[in-house]
């Protein structure tokens, strides 16, 4: 099988792999992702429909429920029914009782659910007015009939108010009052208007979503979301909602309960899928596109990456065809990181070898006398690294045996810092000294600068003697003091003045060389900081303070801290600071 698939042409390979492993793949996915997308989309719109008809369902009910509980309250107050069962022998007699008792005795019960509340009463020496209404015929109040058969005492009823300042469409609860038999002279009930526009609020929330319509036991439309006549009472039927809203409708119903007041009572929702079909067309079209680009990106893809193949071995083909013919020429074109590109880079590094063969040798004959020669200078250097400082030694010794006999005493001490300063720039000492040596080595070069300023030069030391043993790097303070009488105190014309302080406490050792120079602007200082760090400093300047760091750098691996602070014509502060931890004492 392999052996047949090394017998295709690249070009067939590459068409194969795309068609089976991308095309086909991609298509299946894409089918797929949309069966599975429209789906979902579906039941998440379903329950979206159902959640919004039950939450209008029990908005009704709440409302509903607080109208039955208001009722149920009202027949629990015997005050009530011990002056609605009164006998009055002259409206004189009722309308005392009414403004002292009854006129505001309901009012209280007043919501925004509820629009008004009433009591009914046989009792014909009342005055009908307000909440209180006699009875003379039995239909004044609707619903009575069913009343009288349903269990409870309390039952959910929906009428046409015929004129009246309330005139229209109702929604009551209406309740017997008979919990108190010692007032059963006449009978009374009461009936408790809903407030029709939360209703109609209620199910207009839902209106993007759903149509709803609240059905009453006798099927019944009682209220609907939209535009509804208030006067129609019409059955309704469900077939005849589904033709209104149109093909892509369905109805939702949902009971408003099973209590014997509410029985048949149902909220019915009819469903406008147009809002889901929009939803399923946005998804197919958003699949189609991503389809299209999964089919373009690919194809553009393999048609680059073929091209690139085919391209680069085709010049590699003919390349080696011309070695045949002994014509060395290199492939002049972008390698890549690929195979096929490590191929021409190896290729062409056989090329190169293969014209660079011929000189090998006299390269290596070049090579190996330069190798001589390195070697003689380096014999001469050390033969004059050790001349040069005899040299230099013997006629510091000569100017002293000169100037003792001349009796110049200043330039015998100079004589004699001088040639220490110098056995110790030539000592190969340890890197690590005492505090105490580098102070030394600092004042036998601060004495050969007192002797060339005289008057107009001054310095002091500050140490504490707890530090002259701790070991520190070797030339990490002298380089300080010459920085700051070369830059800080050149422009100076009198009182030239350097402190160096050495001081240790629980943490850290400081070491500080302060002048009182020309100081340096903050730019300045900041300039001069970042050239002491950078790896590449932009000029020879500050050699002195740059190696300082690098060697607290090397020997602390960052513990160590550098300072360098100024104050513009007044003083420089150059030094570090080293943690207790990291030091050690020569014993």
């Amino acid at each position: 099988m392999f052996r047949k698939v090394n017998d295709i042409p690249l070009r067939s390979k590459f068409l194969l792999i795309y068609v089976l492993s991308i095309l086909l793949p991609v298509i299946t996915i894409n089918i797929f992702f949309y069966q599975r997308t429209s789906a979902d989309i579906k039941i998440r719109e379903q329950e979206n429909l159902r959640k919004s008809i039950d939450r209008a369902a029990g908005e009704l009910l709440g409302m509903i429920d607080e109208s039955v509980a208001l009722s149920r309250i009202i027949a629990a107050d015997d005050s009530l029914y011990e002056a609605l069962d009164r006998t009055y022998h002259s409206p004189v007699d009722y309308y005392n009782v009414y403004h002292a008792f009854l006129r505001d005795k309901l009012t209280r019960y007043m919501s925004a659910n509820i629009l008004e509340v009433r009591i009914y009463t046989d009792n014909d020496t009342i005055q009908t007015g307000s909440h209180y209404i006699v009875m003379k015929d039995k239909n004044v109040l609707p619903g009575l009939k069913q009343l009288k058969s349903t269990s409870g005492g309390i039952l959910v009823v929906d009428y046409i108010e015929p004129s009246g300042f309330n005139a229209g469409r109702r929604i009551s609860v209406i309740g017997t009052m008979d919990t108190y038999t010692s007032y059963a002279n006449y009978n009374k009930y009461s009936k408790i208007d809903l407030e029709l526009s939360r209703v109609y609020s209620i199910l207009n929330r839902e209106s993007d979503s759903l149509q709803l319509r609240l059905v009453d036991s006798n099927n019944r439309t009682v209220v609907s979301s939209g535009e509804f006549s208030e006067t129609d009472l019409s059955p309704l039927d469900n077939e005849s909602m589904l033709k209104e809203s149109g093909d892509s409708a369905y109805t939702l119903e949902k009971s408003l309960g099973n209590l014997a007041y509410l029985k048949g009572w149902k909220l019915i929702g009819v469903a406008d899928t147009r809002h889901l079909d929009h939803l399923l067309q946005e998804a197919f079209k958003s699949i189609l596109g991503l389809l299209a680009l999964s089919i373009v990106v690919p194809s553009l893809l393999i048609y680059i990456i073929l091209r690139s193949y085919h391209y680069r071995i085709r010049k590699l083909s003919r390349h080696m065809e011309k070695v045949r013919n002994e014509r060395f020429d290199l492939i002049e074109i972008h390698e890549g990181r690929d195979e096929i590109g490590g191929l021409i880079r190896t290729f062409n590094i056989m090329i190169g070898k293969i014209h660079t063969l011929i000189n090998d040798v006299y390269k290596l004959e070049i090579n190996q006398k330069d190798l001589e020669l390195d070697q003689v200078r380096t014999e001469l250097s050390m033969l004059q690294s050790q001349m040069n400082p005899h040299f230099l030694f013997n006629t510091l010794n000569a100017l002293l045996v000169v100037s003792t006999k001349n009796g110049y005493t200043e330039v015998i001490e100079i004589i004699k810092s001088l040639s220490k300063l110098m056995r110790q720039l030539l000592s190969h000492s340890d890197n690590l000294i005492p505090l105490q040596e580098e102070l030394q080595f600092t004042n036998l070069y601060l004495q050969i600068e007192k002797f060339r300023f005289g008057e107009l030069f001054d310095y002091t030391f500050e140490v504490d003697p707890d530090t002259a043993s701790l070991l520190i790097p070797r030339m990490s303070i002298q380089p300080l003091v010459e920085n700051a009488c070369k830059h800080g105190l050149q422009a100076r014309k009198n009182g030239r003045q350097i402190k160096i302080t050495a001081t240790r406490n629980a943490s850290e050792l400081l070491i500080q060389v302060i002048d009182n120079g020309i100081g340096m602007d903050a730019g300045r200082l900041t300039e001069l900081l970042r050239d002491i760090r950078s790896e590449r400093p932009r000029n020879g300047e500050h050699v002195g303070l740059r190696n300082v760091y690098r060697r607290l750098e090397l020997f602390y691996e960052g513990n160590a801290i550098f300072d360098l602070s100024s104050v513009p014509g007044k003083e420089t502060i150059a030094g570090y600071r080293i943690p207790i931890s990291k030091l050690e004492q020569r014993k």
